[in-house]
Order: structure tokens, then C-alpha cells, then sequence
């Protein structure tokens, strides 16, 4: 295999965890249209008549007919699940029931509208967030879609017809799904339907002729269906030929980069680049630059969205810090191998300064610079008010704090400017700046400047009390004054700021190595988790909650002791969602946001371990970065608890191993010592077999029970050292079967054995011994709890060199729930006589494993218990006939 055809190891790795995911979770089959009408609905209903003649079990768990005949005929014959009642500002609201679905587990469910907003106090805020939790759980869903509820298609649908699209699923939930069928029809027919009322009735009909449904919207629509359609064929076409290697893969180094700001075009240059890079079938980043500059709420407000979508879009973000944003951005494009960065075009140029785009373009060397037309917002005007709204009291207060400070300083000057002179006074003036400057923001600093250089010229400089300056070195030093004064009150408010935002960021990297270090280096694991929790409330100023699991993986009845606050009984409910399910719920997130509290998932790469619920006050909001900071605490505290319990299993696993070979030791010693006496009793015993005794036969009984003990002690020591080797030879299975016949003896007496055999069966190449024995100890567990008299059946098949050998006695048969425990060492059901030790069947199965087979055991359904064993890939030799 050449180079250029030797598949891509990243490629087959995530092939094969595809396809491990697809194997363990249900199948989603959409159902997609250009807008309502075309007949979404109707065709789910006709594919699912047609699962149900295939014998599918189909839940129609909602559907909407809205009135139609033609579509509510086809519910018939399916069964229709009772839609959940939830009372919701005074009205009973009716609402999909996934909990139902979940008790019912039908092979299919139908779930109309994936876009659906659910009723608030609801599980899931949206219904895609239901059907991800019925696939994950193994249901196979048909649900039914508008291209214009598709996240990444928001902004074209808002420029074709004017509409803000409220209700949306991200592009994420369609790469997961197994097939999108596109639902097509053409403009003019929906246009009749409209007519004769099959789309809407009455007054609402017309409503939408009059505005949504315009031929030119509804082409556009249409268009817009079939595009995104092509471009999943496409990608499911190359991934069918990386699979099948019919040629080498498309090889694209493309990766694009978006950056954004708390800026009201983020969300829909996220969604460009998202479009972007579907076509080209490559990862995209999303990446924002901190800057020493503090965000206002309604600024962080819009950067926690714009992050967030671009989360639920299936994007990478990326955060830097930076004063000069192009430089930061150059240098992420750089290091992560960007091919092109996406940037929007600015609304107004300003021709003494660069905009963002022409510094990217100039600095961006080899890398494409896309400049593209965001939209704003739908809620541009809400977010823009907030900002217009008056300042807060700190910048007040520093503005006439700053004025103040101009005014004192001009009134004491005043009277020493005869002794000192006027040069003297700008210094003091300087000074000023530069003290306000280390306490005062940028803004009142600049305008403290600009009041000191005019204080100077009018009140100080000759001639005064004009703004007339006469001498021109006093020109110059005036606007020497001015720029140092500018450049000193910028640069210092400029390092202050940075020094604060240092200061946050120290702040937080501080945190995250207290509570790794309080957590992890303890010596007692519960007080570092409470000083964990502690170093996160203080800095958070919030309230926390540690829920960690049981040995078992169940979740406890009470948070850790170190908690803060305790969930309450509704409270629980979101716990164990957000622990099965390994997603963030809760207050702030999209599943069950009615919740008092925030709770992460303790995720690591091998398990969950917990949850942690963070409870802020009712003014706080959880922003972007918090969010990231409380993840990263999650997982800090995740580690720790996988640490300890690591540490817990190795301690366990090296005391089982201890306990394991002393238990060995003590058997192989004690059969050892055993097998002497006994030898010496039993040739006792055959020296007194002609002298009649009474006892004579009750020690020779004891004897053999010993002697059987003692073998199955040997036998499982063997098996356990892993010193047993299958020596194969070629043998008669009738030649076997007597030989474990003799073996089991006298209890073997009191039954029929009947052997079901094929006359000319070949011979085997096999460990004679090693089978015989497994076959003894099965038929002497047979004949020791099945009733005397009653028959044992034994009978052997070959097929595709496959040997099935199946032992079925007639007596009561096993326990419920025991067909796997009887091959567990040393048990022994319910009511078995005494005098075994519950090795004989465990000795079977190992016996069976060192042939490379396996062995299990059932209730035959006309009663009776009945053991089979395979053997696969068995070399069978018929011999010539006489």
C-alpha cells in the first residue's frame, strides 16, 4: 500500500468511535421542508405506516395535524401517546411527554416540530434537546423540520423575507442525524393548497399570502432547502468514499477563524462562518480578544450569546488577551494553521484610522481575509439602549471628582504664582494627571488632561484670563503640556487597566491552583474538598454544592458536608439529569433553567463522578468566562475524586491479589496434604473389601466425597496458576462421554443416560482429559439434584467446525437469575444436599475456556436444567468405512 492510498489513522479513529456511537444510540430521521405545508408530517406518517407493516413498534408521541383530514387519517392504527398537561401563567398547556417514551422505550417515536420552544418548567427548554435524550437512549425518532429553523440559516431567511426566526436547532442536531429526507413541492402547487385552505384556515391564511408566502420568498426558500440538502449529500458521499477508499481523500488544509466581540453583528458573522465551513467540509474557530477594557453587562451579555452559539454550532472558541486586537487575532491564525479569517465589514470608514479589516489584511501575509455583511441583532435596539442609559455611579463620581481636583489645584496655584511662576504650575498639573490616573478611569483622566491644559492657558499663561497665547515658546510649551498630559493620563490608565485585568486573571489561574492543590494534595480527601469549595465561593461569591457518586455510580441522598446549600426534592431531579446525561443543567443553561442552581457535570475521560451546583444571587449573571472557570473547577475537583478512587481500586485490587494467592497456597498445600491419607484409606478400604462390616460402605461413600473434594481443590489451583495447556489429539466424543461417565460413578447409577449421536460422527481433535472432566463434573451436578430415576440426555452436533455438546437433565431446573451464578466459585443454590463445595461447575468452565470455548447454562423450556458448550473451530477427521 503506497502513501498516497494508506488511510488517515486520525480518520479511521473517528470512524470507528462513529460508528461505536451510532451502534449504542437510536437513529433520527428528519424530515425536511422549505416552510410549513409541503407536507412534512404527511410523509412522516406514510414512512411510519410503513415501519409498523415492518413489524417496528411506533409511538406517535406528537403530532400536529393542525386540522388537516388527509394527515390525521394516517394516525390510524398507530399508537397515539397522551400528551402531558402543564399549567403555565394560569393556562392547562399540552406538551410532548418524554419521560412516557423513555417507561415505554418503543422502537420508533414520532416527534413533530424539532424547532418546538417547550413550556417553561419543562425538562428540556427546547424539543431538539428531547429527541437527543430519546437517540442517546436508544429510540429511533422521526421528527419533521423548515429550513428556516435552522440555526446557520437565520440571517439568510431574516434578508429573503423579513422575518425574525425565533425557534431554532443547531446545525449540530442535523450532522447527527441518520438520514435527511428532503420533502420538495413545487411553489405554485403550495400556492393552491394555501388556496383551498389545506395550510392554513381563515383569517390566518391570508395573513400569511399577504407576508410570509410570496412566490419570490417561498423560491427563495425552496432554493435554500435544496442547497443545504446537496451539501449534506455531499458530505455523506465523502464519507462513504474515505470508508470505501474508491480514491484518495480530498486533501484540504482549510480552517477558518472568526473573530468577535461583545458586538451586536457577533451572532451572525458566527453563523456566516458556520455556513462557510459546511461547504467546505473543514473545522472553524471562534475566537474573542480580552482586552484590559471591563465589559458592561449588557456588552458581557452579548459575548456570552455569541460564545454560546458558537458552543452549540459545533465550533472551537478560542480566547486570548491583547490590547490590539489584529495582532491578537494574526497571531491565533497563525499558531492554529488558519487558511482564512472571516471578519465584517465596518459600517463607517474613517479616514485617519484603519479599520479592523485593513490592519488584518496588511498584516495577514498568506492567510485569505474575508470581509463579509453581518446582520445586527433582532434585538438590537434592546441591547443598544442599556448602553445609552446614564452612567453608573463610579464614573460620575470619578468625572466630578476629576473636576474638583482641577479646580482646587487651580485655586491654590493661584496664590503661589507669583512666588513660583507659571512653568511651575503645569508640572503640578502633571502630577495631578498622573496620581488621577492610577485610581481614575480612561475617560475622566482624558478630560482631567484636557481641563488642566485650558486651566493653564486662560488662568496662568500671559496674557491671562484669555486664550490668547503671545510669546511663542509659550505656544510650544503649551503643546508640549497638552500631548504629555494626553499621553501620560492615556499610558497610565492604559497600564492601570492592564494591571487590573492582570490582577483578575492571576486572580483566577490562583484559584483554579488553590482548589487543584487543596483538593488533590490533602492528606484527608474531605478536608481538601472542603477548602476546594471554600476558595470557589470566595471567589465566585456564590453558594456551591458537591454531589459525589456512591461506589456503586448511583448518586447519593445528601450533598457532600462541605456544601453550601442542599438541593431541594426538585432540585435532585436536575442532579441526576445532569449526571446521566454528562451535560451542564439548571439555572442559566437550556435544560430545566427553572432550577435554583447551576449543576457541571464532574466529567473525566473515563467516568462521572459527581455534580457540582454552583447557586448565584438573583442580580448575578453567569457569564462566558465564569462559565469556563467553573468548567475548569468541575474538572480540577473531577480528577481529584477519579485520583481517589484509583488510589482506592489499586489498594482493593492489591488486596484481593494478596488474599487471591494466599487462597491459592492454602489449597494446593492442604490437597496436597490430603491426597496422601486418603490414598492410604481407600487401598485400607480395598484390603477390607472382603471382611463384611456395617460401616464398610459408609466410609468408602465418605471417602469418595472426600477424594472428589480434594480433586476439584487440585483442579481449580491448576486453573487459577494458569499452568493448564489443552494437549489436542484426535479422539472418539463416545470414547469421552464414557470416560466421563466412569468418572462420576456411583451417583451417576440411579439415571438413564441417553445419548443422541450421530452414527457416522467424525473424530475430533481435542484435549481428551481436559473434556472428559469438564463433561464429569456437568453430569455429576446432574445427577446429584435430579430426582432419582430421572433421565439425563446428552447430544452432540458439527457443524462449520463447531462442536455443541448439550447436557439436559429432567429434574427442577435452576433458580431464577442463577443461569449465570452456578459457574461462580464455591456457590451453591438453594436446598443443594450436602457435601458439595460449589467447584465442580466452575472447574467445568474453566476446563471449557482453556479449550477455547464457551459454556451456559438455561431452563429448558419443557423443564429440567440444560448445559451447553461450543467449541469453535474443532479439526474433524472421518475415517474410512470398513
Amino acid at each position: 500500500m503506497n502513501d498516497d492510498n494508506r488511510p488517515d489513522p486520525d480518520a479511521l479513529l473517528a470512524q470507528m468511535q462513529m460508528a461505536d456511537a451510532v451502534s449504542k444510540s437510536g437513529r433520527l430521521f428528519i424530515f425536511l421542508g422549505m416552510c410549513p405545508g409541503v407536507g412534512k408530517t404527511y410523509a412522516m406518517l406514510q414512512a411510519a405506516q410503513q415501519r409498523v407493516k415492518e413489524g417496528v413498534t411506533v409511538l406517535a408521541g406528537i403530532v400536529e395535524t393542525h386540522g388537516r383530514h388527509e394527515t390525521a387519517s394516517l394516525l390510524e392504527g398507530l399508537r397515539v401517546l397522551p400528551r402531558r398537561k402543564q399549567e403555565h401563567r394560569g393556562f392547562v398547556l399540552e406538551e410532548f411527554d418524554i419521560d412516557a417514551v423513555l417507561q415505554q422505550r418503543p422502537g420508533l417515536v414520532l416527534v413533530d416540530e424539532l424547532a418546538h420552544t417547550n413550556v417553561p418548567g419543562s425538562r428540556h427548554a427546547k424539543r431538539y434537546q428531547d429527541v437527543l435524550e430519546l437517540i442517546d437512549s436508544g429510540i429511533d425518532v422521526y421528527t419533521t423540520l423548515n429550513v428556516q429553523h435552522i440555526e446557520s440559516q437565520v440571517d439568510i431567511v431574516r434578508q429573503i423575507s423579513g422575518v425574525v426566526i425565533t425557534e431554532t436547532v443547531p446545525d449540530s442536531i442535523l450532522d447527527v442525524a441518520h438520514e435527511i429526507q428532503l420533502i420538495d413541492l413545487s411553489v405554485e402547487k403550495l400556492l393552491e393548497r394555501m388556496a383551498d385552505g389545506k395550510v392554513y384556515l381563515g383569517e390566518r391564511a391570508e395573513h400569511a399570502v399577504s407576508n410570509f408566502f410570496k412566490e419570490g420568498n417561498l423560491t427563495a426558500l425552496r432554493e435554500l432547502a435544496l442547497r443545504f440538502t446537496a451539501e449534506h449529500v455531499d458530505r455523506d458521499l465523502e464519507d462513504i468514499r474515505r470508508v470505501k477508499r474508491v480514491s484518495s481523500p480530498w486533501k484540504t488544509n482549510a480552517r477558518l477563524m472568526v473573530g468577535v466581540g461583545p458586538s451586536p453583528y457577533a451572532e451572525s458573522l458566527i453563523r456566516w462562518t458556520r455556513r462557510a465551513a459546511t461547504r467546505l467540509n473543514c473545522p472553524w474557530i471562534v475566537a474573542w480578544v480580552e482586552g484590559s477594557r471591563a465589559l458592561s453587562s449588557v456588552e458581557q451579555d452579548r459575548l456570552t450569546r455569541a460564545l454560546g452559539l458558537a458552543r452549540k454550532l459545533g465550533g472551537e472558541v478560542v480566547s486570548v488577551t491583547g490590547e490590539n486586537i489584529s495582532e491578537a487575532l494574526l497571531q491565533v491564525a497563525r499558531e492554529r494553521n488558519v487558511s482564512q479569517i472571516v471578519v465584517g465589514k465596518p459600517e463607517k470608514t474613517v479616514q485617519w484610522r484603519k479599520s479592523l479589516a485593513d490592519t488584518l489584511i496588511a498584516g495577514s501575509g498568506d492567510i485569505d481575509v474575508c470581509v463579509v455583511r453581518p446582520l445586527a441583532a433582532a434585538d438590537k435596539a434592546r441591547n443598544l439602549a442599556p448602553l445609552q442609559a446614564a452612567a453608573p455611579d463610579s464614573i460620575v463620581g470619578e468625572y466630578s471628582w476629576s473636576i474638583v481636583a482641577i479646580f482646587a489645584i487651580a485655586s491654590v496655584c493661584w496664590g503661589l504664582v507669583s512666588i513660583t511662576g507659571y512653568m511651575f504650575v503645569a508640572l503640578v498639573f502633571l502630577l495631578a494627571i498622573v496620581l488621577a490616573a492610577l485610581r481614575f478611569s480612561r475617560g475622566p483622566v482624558l478630560m482631567m488632561a484636557t481641563l488642566s491644559a485650558v486651566c493653564w492657558n486662560y488662568f496662568f499663561i500671559p496674557p491671562i484670563f484669555t486664550f490668547h497665547i503671545s510669546k511663542p515658546e509659550d505656544w510650544i510649551m503649551f503643546g508640549m503640556f497638552f500631548i504629555v498630559a494626553l499621553s501620560m493620563g492615556s499610558l497610565t490608565s492604559r497600564l492601570r487597566m492592564r494591571e487590573i485585568a492582570e490582577r483578575r486573571r492571576v486572580r483566577q489561574t490562583d484559584a483554579l491552583l488553590r482548589v487543584t492543590q487543596s483538593a488533590a494534595l490533602a492528606a484527608e480527601p474531605e478536608k481538601g474538598l472542603a477548602e476546594a469549595l471554600r476558595t470557589i465561593n470566595e471567589l465566585l461569591n456564590a453558594s456551591t454544592a458537591l454531589v459525589v457518586r456512591e461506589q456503586d455510580r448511583s448518586l447519593p441522598k445528601a450533598a457532600h458536608k462541605a456544601s453550601n446549600f442542599q438541593p431541594s426534592p426538585k432540585e435532585w431531579g436536575v442532579v441526576a439529569w445532569s449526571y446521566e446525561n454528562k451535560q451542564c443543567a439548571g439555572r442559566y443553561t437550556d435544560t430545566l433553567p427553572e432550577s435554583g442552581a447551576t449543576w457541571f457535570p464532574l466529567q473525566t475521560a473515563t467516568a462521572t463522578m459527581g455534580v457540582l451546583g454552583v447557586q448565584f444571587e438573583d442580580s448575578a449573571r453567569l457569564d462566558f468566562g465564569t462559565r469556563q472557570m467553573i468548567e475548569a473547577f468541575a474538572l480540577q475537583i473531577a480528577l481529584v475524586l477519579e485520583k481517589e478512587h484509583f488510589i482506592q481500586a489499586v489498594s482493593h485490587a492489591e488486596m484481593l491479589s494478596q488474599s487471591e494467592k494466599l487462597h491459592r497456597t492454602l489449597l494446593d498445600s492442604v490437597s496436597h496434604e490430603l491426597k496422601t491419607p486418603i490414598a492410604v484409606i481407600t487401598a485400607a478400604l480395598e484390603g477390607m473389601s472382603g471382611q463384611p462390616s456395617p460401616y464398610l460402605s459408609e466410609i468408602t461413600t465418605a471417602t469418595q466425597r472426600l477424594q472428589r473434594v480434594v480433586d476439584g481443590l487440585l483442579q481449580m489451583t491448576r486453573l487459577e496458576s494458569e499452568v493448564l495447556k489443552p494437549s489436542p489429539d484426535w479422539c472418539d466424543v463416545r470414547d469421552v462421554i464414557s470416560a466421563a461417565k466412569q468418572a462420576v460413578g456411583t451417583p451417576l447409577s440411579a439415571h438413564e443416560v441417553r445419548l443422541d449421536l450421530a452414527a457416522d460422527f467424525p473424530l475430533l481433535k481435542l484435549d481428551h482429559s481436559l473434556m472428559a472432566q469438564a463433561l464429569a463434573n456437568i453430569l455429576h451436578n446432574a445427577a446429584i439434584y435430579t430426582p432419582a430415576g430421572a433421565a439425563i440426555d446428552i447430544s452432540a452436533t458439527l457443524r462449520d467446525q463447531k462442536l455443541r455438546v448439550v447436557i439436559r437433565d429432567h429434574g427442577p431446573g435452576l433458580p431464577e437469575g442463577a443461569e449465570r451464578r452456578v459457574f461462580e466459585k464455591f456457590y451453591r443454590v438453594h436446598g443443594s444436599p450436602p457435601g458439595g463445595t460449589g467447584l465442580g461447575l466452575a472447574i467445568a468452565l474453566g476446563f471449557i475456556h482453556a479449550l477455547g470455548g464457551e459454556i451456559t447454562a438455561r431452563n429448558h423450556p419443557e423443564g429440567g436444567a440444560e448445559f451447553t458448550i461450543e467449541l469453535k473451530r474443532v479439526a474433524s477427521f472421518t475415517p474410512p468405512s470398513k
